[in-house]
């Protein structure tokens, strides 16, 4: 059917990785970039967010045949030096979804830390082991550290089990402020710089953003601090998006019609209806799988991670 379905891919750091201060990162080197995007000019009907929007408002009927649109969680400074020439050089537009708080405060988050805690790391056995003796020093009992490991030591489709539990322990599993020291300290162990010294390395300036929505790409909500939304009440959720979208208005980005990309793909009821209250039209999920147009919520839709495609 002409307009039934939709390929969403999702992007996270695209950089020269081979050879750099950190090649060990989990991203896109930017010469897999240049080719997947190659690719996709190929093979599918490019869009843009506008069209994704204007049809979830019912004012475009229908979406050409094979449809893809390409998003970009986190707003990376990878973004604006890899990625935006390359988008410019094929006339393509790309959406992207940068986190308020580390461009206002300048503050980098713990997700972004433990990425590049891991990848500084040689040994994942020997960060587990770090991970225990910080754990134990703040608090947490050894029976409470087994059986943690026991619960999420389990691989997913891109990590080795122990990568999983540093990511999935500092992430959420303990206490908020234990989980914010232990990775400070590894962070600055593994990487011998101060959180604050790498943030402006890793993250688009404001300017950079209102760059990019004067070459014409999208830029939409990833919340103000990146929680997991499914996680925390639902006033905090309201915050989150309030703030976003005052971010939004902030760098000249829509704040009708637009597109919420949760973090780490987490929602529920009450950050639905939230959005529908506040004229969002399109949510990004982190399911796997494409669209299909007519059937899916627009509210919950599917992404292919990078990885799933050619490169």
């Amino acid at each position: 059917m002409m307009g039934g379905s939709l390929n969403i891919v999702m992007y996270h750091y695209v950089r020269e990785i081979e050879g750099s201060a950190y090649p060990n990162i989990k991203g896109l080197e930017i010469s897999g970039f240049k080719r997947q995007l190659d690719y996709f000019s190929k093979y599918f009907s490019m869009i843009t967010a506008e069209q994704l929007l204007s049809f979830a408002i019912g004012e475009e009927k229908k979406l050409p045949l094979n449809a893809c649109l390409l998003t970009f969680d986190d707003g990376f400074k990878d973004h604006i030096q890899y990625v935006l020439p390359e988008l410019k050089l094929r006339n393509l537009q790309g959406s992207f979804f940068p986190p308020a708080r580390p461009i206002i405060k300048k503050e980098i988050l713990d997700v972004h830390a433990i990425h590049f805690i891991l990848a500084s790391a040689n040994d994942s056995k020997a960060l587990v082991k770090d991970l225990h003796t910080e754990c134990l020093a703040n608090g947490i009992t050894q029976k409470k550290f087994t059986s943690l490991w026991t619960e999420l030591a389990k691989p997913d489709r891109f990590n080795s089990p122990e990568v999983v539990f540093v990511k999935r322990i500092l992430q959420r599993n303990l206490p908020e402020k234990i989980r914010n020291l232990i990775t400070k300290n590894l962070f600055e162990k593994y990487l011998g710089k101060t959180e604050s010294e790498f943030c402006n390395e890793l993250y688009m300036s404001k300017k950079d953003i209102e760059t990019m929505v004067c070459e014409g790409m999208y830029i939409g909500s990833h919340t103000y601090n990146h929680y997991f939304l499914n996680s925390v009440d639902k006033l905090t959720q309201e915050n989150e998006i309030d703030k976003s979208i005052d971010f939004l208005g902030s760098v000249g980005a829509p704040i009708e019609n637009w597109i919420m990309c949760y973090p780490y793909g987490a929602y529920n009821a009450d950050t639905l209806s939230i959005l529908k209250k506040r004229n969002c039209s399109v949510g990004l999920t982190t399911k796997v799988g494409d669209v299909s147009l007519y059937s899916d919520n627009l509210l919950e839709l599917n992404r292919f991670d990078t990885n799933d495609f050619p490169q």
